[in-house]
This record gives C-alpha cells, sequence and structure tokens, in this order.
C-alpha cells in the first residue's frame, strides 16, 4: 500500500474537484442510457410477446385442423397421430423445372412402423399391465402361424375386398 504526500493528497483533491461536475454530468448521462435501454427494452419484450401471440394463434388454428383430420387415425391407433405415424420426406424426380431451372422434388409419406399400427415399446418403459399383455398376447406372426390355412385365406379375401371387415369402432379401447 503507497503512502501519498501532502503534496500529492492535494493533486487528488484539486483534480476530483476539477472532474466534479463532469463527472456528475456523466452518471446522470449513464442514468439516462439506462431508462433508455429499460424503456426500449420493454417495447421490444411487448412487441416480441405480441407477435409471439400472433403467431401462437395461428398455430393454434392449424392444429385445430391437424387435430380434426387425425382424429380417426387416434381412433384407430389408440391415441397415434399421422406426425408419430409418418415420415414426410422430399424425393428428387431427376427432372428439372422449365422456369425456374431448378430439380423437382416429390413428396412421400413413409409408414415408420410398417410391421405394426403403433410404435413399437421401449425395453423397460411402461407398466407391468403392458409387459402382462405383451406376453399373453402373441405377435401377428404367431397368431397366423396358429391359424388354420382356411381361416387365413377367406382373411385375405375378406380384406382385399374390405380392409377394415371385422374391425370394430375402436379396437384400441375396448
Amino acid at each position: 500500500m503507497k503512502n501519498f504526500s501532502k503534496i500529492e493528497i492535494s493533486v487528488i483533491k484539486s483534480a476530483a474537484k476539477n472532474a466534479a461536475p463532469y463527472v456528475t454530468k456523466k452518471q446522470k448521462l449513464e442514468e439516462q442510457i439506462r431508462e433508455v435501454e429499460e424503456k426500449v427494452a420493454e417495447q421490444i419484450r411487448k412487441r416480441a410477446e405480441e407477435k409471439i401471440e400472433k403467431i401462437r394463434a395461428e398455430m393454434n388454428g392449424y392444429q385445430a385442423i391437424i387435430d380434426s383430420l387425425n382424429a380417426s387415425v387416434k381412433q384407430i391407433t389408440g391415441g397415434y397421430t399421422t406426425e408419430d405415424l409418418i415420415d414426410i420426406k422430399k424425393e428428387a424426380t431427376g427432372q428439372m423445372d422449365q422456369k425456374t431451372g431448378k430439380e423437382i422434388f416429390k413428396t412421400v409419406y413413409v409408414l415408420k412402423y410398417p410391421e405394426t399400427v403403433v410404435p413399437p415399446t421401449v425395453e423397460g418403459a411402461g407398466s407391468d399391465f403392458d409387459k402382462d399383455a405383451e406376453a399373453e398376447c402373441p405377435t401377428h406372426k404367431e397368431a397366423q402361424e396358429e391359424m388354420p390355412e382356411e381361416v387365413m385365406a377367406e382373411q385375405a379375401q375378406s380384406a382385399e375386398a374390405d380392409p377394415f371387415a371385422g374391425i370394430d369402432a375402436d379396437p384400441f379401447n375396448q
């Protein structure tokens, strides 16, 4: 720690006295900057909240349409939606658009779980009830092996004629 001499202390005090009005003005300006920043931040926050609300309102409108279109899918699958079950992919067609010169793509809807109606369960997830039900219920292939060939042929013919023949309104919630 440095000990100041009387002359050094006098120089420091004199400089402080001369700088004091400017320090006061600087502090007032700093306060004004903080006030403006707070006002701007509040205005930006309000505008952002308003924009977010508009976006959410539009999104909720789309969600209502999606929900109405997915109602039958949810009923058939026990609550899963097309977003849960379908991957939407863009595939190149190898053709070019004559006007824009850009490559043309087609949209393909691919079933994520082609072997089942619903997504497979994760090992260790779910309740003991689910595990007991899985143990008691044969898989689709096991069920086919246990069925007589005449019954399988009958089902194949009726499925070709009407794929939903023999299915109750809500087979998953019985």
